[in-house]
């Protein structure tokens, strides 16, 4: 949990009523931030590698095939995220997390009509990045991020 949701936790849970149990405050936790995709990075210039290989590079910077998508679906207790991949393996896929708050997927293909497709998906405090699971089914690719249930208590 990122720094600002563990201090906004222990202050809205040490808020207590005269009799010692927990109150709402009046300044609740607010609403997680939604997912957002965020903007690919450019593809690296041709100049910016120095002079020009005799090989190809390792990582394919073909532009995503035209079909391919993301969705962010958000349930209660999940996140679902579909990301269709049509031409890709499923052992060139790869979801990271990075930087805590960001959940990473990209693939490559080499084929004839492949590309390169990379996505970054920004959470609110309350995705649970560590248990995220991920299938394949050949053509989409089915993201489940678990999201922290906040327990709130009325007096």
């Amino acid at each position: 949990m990122s720094l600002v949701a563990n201090r906004a936790l222990d202050r809205y849970s040490s808020t207590r009523s005269p009799d010692g149990a927990s109150a709402i405050s009046d300044r609740p936790l607010p609403p997680p931030a939604p997912p957002t995709v965020l903007t690919p990075p450019p593809p690296p210039l041709s100049h910016d590698r120095g002079p020009a290989a005799p090989y190809e590079p390792f990582l394919a910077h073909a532009p995503p095939p035209q079909d391919s998508y993301i969705a962010v679906d958000t349930k209660p207790a999940e996140y679902r995220l579909l990301v269709r991949l049509p031409g890709f393996k499923r052992d060139a896929i790869t979801v990271s997390t990075r930087k805590r708050r960001i959940l990473h997927v990209v693939a490559d293909s080499w084929e004839p009509n492949g590309g390169h497709f990379e996505q970054r998906i920004s959470f609110g405090y309350d995705a649970l990045l560590t248990q995220v699971r991920a299938e394949f089914d050949g053509e989409h690719l089915q993201v489940i991020v678990p999201r922290r249930t906040i327990p709130v208590t009325y007096q």
